[in-house]
C-alpha cells in the first residue's frame, strides 16, 4: 500500500445534512496515534481525515509531523482553513452548501501557500462537471463522489468521477480510502477513529 489513510476523531463546527460521520469527535485518540507510529513504515503518503473538522483534531498536528520525520507526504481531507498547514503535499477541501464559506477560505489560504488544491463534493443526483468547478474556483483538481448511504444519509445517488489539472502535482490522488473510491482510487491501509485497521473509512 502507498497510502495510509487515518480517520482521525475531531470536532466539527458544521452540520451537513449527508454528513457520513456525523458522531463528531467520537473515538480514541491516543489508539489512532499508535496505531500511526505502529503501520506508518512502508508507506509514501500520510492522508490525513476526520469524524469532524480535521485539523480541529487534537493529534492532527503531531501526526503531520511524524510523517514529516519519516520523509512521507502529507494529504488531508477538510472543510476549513483550520487544516490547512504549510508543506502538504495536497489539500482535499469539501465544498457544499454547508461548508462553501468556510471551503472558499480554506482554497484561498491553500493557494497562498501554495498548496495542491482539490475540491471535493458529493454527488447528490444534480449535474456537476467537474472540469468547469476546477475552472470556477481556480483548483488543480475536483474529486466528485458518489452519495453513500452512511451516517445522516439514507440514500445512494450519483456517480464518482474526477478532474486533475494537466501538470497538477496531486501526490497519491485519490485515495480508495472510501466505498465509493474502491476500484478508482490509489490502494490505502485505513485507521479508524478507534485506531483499529479496517477495509474503508466513513460510516460503514
Amino acid at each position: 500500500m502507498k497510502v495510509l489513510s487515518i480517520q482521525v476523531p475531531a470536532p466539527c463546527p458544521l452540520a451537513c445534512a449527508f454528513c457520513r460521520t456525523p458522531d463528531h469527535n467520537e473515538g480514541d485518540l491516543q489508539k489512532v496515534l499508535q496505531a500511526v507510529k505502529d503501520n506508518i513504515e512502508g508507506h509514501e503518503e500520510v492522508y490525513i481525515t476526520s469524524n469532524g473538522e480535521t485539523g480541529l483534531s487534537s493529534i492532527f498536528g503531531e501526526i503531520v509531523s511524524l510523517a514529516r520525520e519519516k520523509g512521507l507526504g502529507v494529504a488531508v481531507l477538510c472543510a476549513t482553513e483550520r487544516s490547512v498547514v504549510p508543506g502538504l503535499c495536497r489539500v482535499e477541501i469539501s465544498l457544499n452548501q454547508y461548508t462553501e464559506p468556510l471551503a472558499i477560505r480554506a482554497i484561498e489560504k491553500a493557494k497562498r501557500l501554495g498548496i495542491p488544491t482539490v475540491i471535493s463534493m458529493v454527488d447528490t443526483g444534480a449535474p456537476i462537471n467537474p472540469e468547469d468547478v476546477a475552472k470556477q474556483y481556480g483548483v488543480d483538481g475536483v474529486l466528485v463522489r458518489s452519495l453513500q448511504a452512511e451516517g445522516k444519509s439514507l440514500n445512494k445517488a450519483g456517480s464518482t468521477k474526477w478532474f486533475s489539472r494537466i501538470g497538477a502535482k496531486l501526490g497519491q490522488f485519490p485515495v480508495a480510502a472510501y466505498r465509493e473510491l474502491v476500484g478508482f482510487g490509489v490502494d490505502t491501509t485505513c485507521i479508524n477513529h478507534n485506531g483499529v485497521l479496517v477495509p474503508l473509512l466513513g460510516g460503514v
